[in-house]
C-alpha cells in the first residue's frame, strides 16, 4: 500500500531526535508492505476507517485507508500518552 503522510505529521516527524524518526520510518515501512491489516500486530481499529498503531511505546500513528484499499493516510503522529487522551475523538 501507499502511504500519505500529513504534513503536521511529517513536521512533527522532523523535529523528533534522529533515533525516534528511524524508528518511525521503520515502522511507517512496515505499514507500507502490508497487504491486509487483517491480524497485524500492533494495529488497532479505532471505528470506521480509523487505525492506530503503537510505535516503540512511544509514540502512535493515527492513520485511516483510502476507500480504494490502495493507500493508507497518515493523519497524526503523536506521543502515546498525547494519542490514549485523543482516541475519544476516533471511536
Amino acid at each position: 500500500m501507499r502511504i500519505e503522510i500529513e504534513r503536521a505529521a511529517c513536521e512533527f516527524v522532523l523535529g523528533l531526535p534522529l533515533k525516534s524518526r528511524r524508528i518511525i520510518l521503520r515502522h511507517l515501512r512496515r505499514l507500507e508492505a502490508l497487504d491486509t491489516l487483517t491480524g497485524a500486530s500492533g494495529i488497532e481499529r479505532l471505528g470506521g476507517d480509523i487505525y492506530r498503531m503503537h510505535v516503540s511505546r512511544t509514540y502512535t500513528l493515527i492513520f485511516r485507508i483510502c476507500p480504494d484499499q490502495s493507500r493508507i493516510r497518515v493523519v497524526e503522529i503523536l506521543p502515546i500518552d498525547l494519542a490514549h487522551k485523543r482516541y475519544f475523538r476516533y471511536r
